[in-house]
Formats: structure tokens, sequence, C-alpha cells
């Protein structure tokens, strides 16, 4: 799953949308995010004053996996070169999805800074959960957003949400403070870490890196450390390459749909990677267009392509299946805590995007291979338990897990595996899923026995509907 779950292991955290589109409420306060027309928000007083501000966020009937969100816009001038902190005492009444505060600084770059309180949300009924963010603000900052958010219907208030500023420290970076921090996420946050023996695994890690030198040296300690965890998905990403996918986005091959003889629909999923947004919505819509324009032709069902979809960020293929999925739940990721958060098809990053055709009743086979990995098993977990849905293949790779984005000093990232995958029944998985109907065969030039096995499946189940529907007009 990579980098997917850095914005949606928790829904919830999902904030990182433009400033636009917002409703003004009193007090300069702003209703955001992918619900905002079922959400109201009441706000007074000044976070910046000492007695802070008095923020009320009520959601009422939002759609599944809908968000809403308080935020105040403040001049980032002032603040430039400083570390900023939001804290908050959140009470909550009926959040069953869950309720944080969120800090985010624009620049010269949308998101410049950004941090919330998705690891700790507040859920249900609750007084007085104290949570508190930080970033540092850059020297080209323009804008200043905060406020609270709530996923699902409930309340979230609080009479003390106050931001504080210092001077950020220049803070020299050592290899030894890169394993610091790379031990104290994976401690706090690994679906694993209860399985580590510690006490003899930081003695080694420690003695691996020295006091002084450059903050990369770390990273052979940091990647044993996280080999320790025998998850197989957990991995560092390097300063460069994460920001090369923060400011990219990119697909491993190009997706492809086409009409298939049987009045079939076809859909290669590639993978996908990065988080720009243009591209990330640009590969949607393609995807849409394409199948709303094949689906005339698609009388007896679709055919979906996993096999060569090695993973990435999976909020872009899920859109893009929309179609066929639909708008409920279609499963979820289970904690170590057994806490599950809810996975939809329509991406909070973008709650505008196209849904296209209404396809969710649609007949579907599911192909899966070995190649089929990371956010690629999830798109798959996520047709489980789909009426009319049937897999053909080969087990996938394995890593049926999700994983969460953690920032180290350095601008580099660990993705650490914080969850499981979990079905719209609630099976859970974390490794391999086996198709319902193996097809040990490879595809090659001269055919391909998987979609054969796929195709003659829909065939058949569409000569029998249709056998039926003939039936029941003699009648």
């Amino acid at each position: 799953m990579g980098r997917w779950m850095r914005w949606v292991g928790i829904l919830v955290g999902l904030l990182g949308v433009p400033a636009m589109g917002m409703a003004q409420s009193g007090a300069g306060w702003i209703v955001t995010g992918s619900g905002r027309t079922h959400y109201v928000v009441q706000g007074t007083g000044d976070p910046r004053d000492a007695q802070g501000a008095s923020v009320t966020l009520r959601g009422d009937d939002p759609l599944p996996g809908q968000f809403g969100a308080s935020g105040l816009v403040l001049n980032a001038l002032p603040y430039r070169g400083h570390r900023l902190t939001l804290t908050a005492d959140l009470s909550t009444r009926d959040a069953a999805q869950g309720a944080l505060i969120w800090l985010r600084v624009d620049g010269g770059r949308p998101s410049e800074a950004f941090a919330n309180s998705q690891l700790q949300p507040v859920f249900g009924t609750t007084a007085a959960a104290h949570r508190e963010v930080q970033v540092d603000v850059p020297d080209d900052a323009e804008k200043i957003f905060l406020g609270t958010a709530l996923t699902g219907a409930g309340e979230v208030s609080t009479t003390d949400l106050r931001l504080t500023s210092r001077v950020s420290p220049a803070v020299h970076i050592t290899p030894l403070s890169m394993l610091n921090a790379a031990i104290e996420i994976v401690r706090a946050h690994a679906l694993r870490a209860a399985q580590v023996d510690w006490p003899t695994l930081e003695p080694k890690l420690r003695a691996m890196v020295h006091p002084t030198g450059a903050a990369a040296d770390a990273y052979p300690a940091i990647r044993q450390l996280l080999a320790a965890l025998g998850d197989h998905h957990s991995h560092l990403q390097p300063a460069a390459t994460a920001q090369k996918l923060e400011h990219g986005g990119f697909a491993s091959s190009s997706p492809k749909v086409q009409a298939l003889p049987g009045q079939l629909g076809y859909i290669d999923m590639p993978g996908y990677s990065g988080m720009q947004g243009a591209a990330r919505r640009a590969f949607v819509t393609g995807v849409i267009g394409d199948i709303t324009r094949v689906q005339p032709q698609a009388r007896c069902g679709w055919v979906v392509d996993l096999r060569h979809n090695p993973g990435g960020s999976m909020l872009p293929m899920l859109a893009s299946l929309r179609p066929l999925l639909g708008e409920g739940v279609l499963g979820g990721f289970r904690n170590a805590q057994g806490q599950v958060y809810p996975l939809h098809a329509a991406s909070p990053l973008d709650p505008d995007l196209p849904k296209g055709p209404a396809l969710e009743h649609a007949r579907v086979a599911l192909l899966l291979g070995p190649r089929t990995a990371s956010s690629g098993e999830v798109v798959a977990v996520a047709f489980r338990g789909r009426p009319g849905t049937r897999s053909f293949g080969q087990p996938t790779a394995g890593l049926s897990t999700g994983n969460s984005g953690f920032r180290l000093p350095d601008g580099s990232e660990i993705f650490l595996t914080t969850s499981v995958d979990v079905d719209r029944t609630g099976q859970a998985y974390g490794e391999r899923i086996a198709p319902d109907q193996t097809v040990l065969a490879e595809a090659t030039a001269e055919g391909d026995a998987t979609l054969d096995a796929a195709r003659h499946w829909l065939a058949g189940a569409c000569g029998a509907l249709a056998q039926q529907v003939a039936a029941s007009s003699n009648l």
C-alpha cells in the first residue's frame, strides 16, 4: 500500500485539500472537507490569544467516508522561521469515526508543512482529550490553516484551541539522532512492534552508527530496524525519492480500458505512485472517461486485471474503479489495537472527481497474480465479498498490509506497516490473497489462460441471465 497510508491510512487525516470551496462561518471560521455541506462550525475567539478559541464542529448525515473540517486562515508572514504548536482538549459526542486537530502551512507550493493528530483520533463520546501537533514554517510561507476535523456524523468541540510559536531551532542532524527518531517511530506505531526483542536489537543498531557524520549514514541501521519487524513491507525512502513522489505522479504502465468480444469490458489497472494532485486527477478522469465510453459494449460484465499492479498510492486506483465498486464501505484497515478504519472508493483528496456510470451491480472477473502487490492487493481486497464477483489466476505477492508514512529529520521517510487489510465481510488478510479459481498458466504470446477462464465465467453467467429474462417474458 506504500505511501497511500501516509494520507489515507486514517481517512480523517486527509486534510491536504486546497484552500477553496470553503464555506464561511462566524468569527472568520470556515467549513471545508469532502462533505462540507453536511457540516456546521461555530467558532469564537482567537487561537493566538492566551485563552484560545472555542470551536464546535457538527456533522449531520454525511455520506459514507466523508469528513468535515473547521478552519481558520492566518497570515504566515510573522511566523516565518518559527515552529508552531497547536494544542487543544477535544470533547466529542457520538464521533464514531473519529475527530482530530490539524495545522497546515502554504507557501510557494501547497502544504509546505502539514501535521494532524490522525494517529491519535478521538472516538465516541469523550471529554477533554488533549492533542498537540507541530510544524516548522518555511521562509516562503504565505498562509496558515488550522482547525478541527470530524469524519462522519457527530460533534467535536474545544474551548482552548491555542496556537503558540517560537523561533525554530537550528538542529544538526546526526546519524544517531536519525536512528533514535526511527526507533521511536517504530516502537510507537509498527504493527509488529510488540514482537521485537528491543533490549537485544537497540544496542546492535546503535553500534552501527557514529555520533557524528552525515544523516544518511544511519540508513543501513534504519533498514535493519525495519527488517527486524519481519513484515516485508516496511521500508525507508531517501529524502530525494520522497520529494520526487511528493511532487510527482505517474502510473507503472498505461491503464487500458477496452471492449472485448462477448459484450465484455476489460480494465488493466496499473500501479500508481506520487501525490501530485493534477497528475492524480488526470489519471482518474481518464480511466473513468474510458469506462464510460466502453460501458454500452459491456452488457455481460467486466474483467479487472491487477496482474501488473505493483502498488503505490491506492487512492487513484480505487477512485478509477469507483463505477464498479460503488459508494459503500469496501473494507478497511485494522491496526494493532484492533481499530478498523473504513475504506471507500471515493477519494477524500479529490471529492469532486467524476463518479462515472453506476456499475456496482455488474459482474466482475478479477485477475490476480504474484506481481499484484501492496496497494494492488488493497484493490483486490476491495472487490472481495462484492456480489457477482469472482477472482482468477495465482496468489498475490503477500503484502496485503497498510503502511503509514513518517518523516525523519533529514526529509527521508519511513513507510511503516501499521495495519492489515480487511475486506467488507470482516476477513483480515496480511499474507497472499488466493484467487477463487486458480489458473497456473502464465500469459504468453500464444494465449492467456487466466483471461480465458474469466471470460468463460462471465459469458456463462450472462447466458444464464438471458435465459431467465427470456423465460420470464414468456410467462
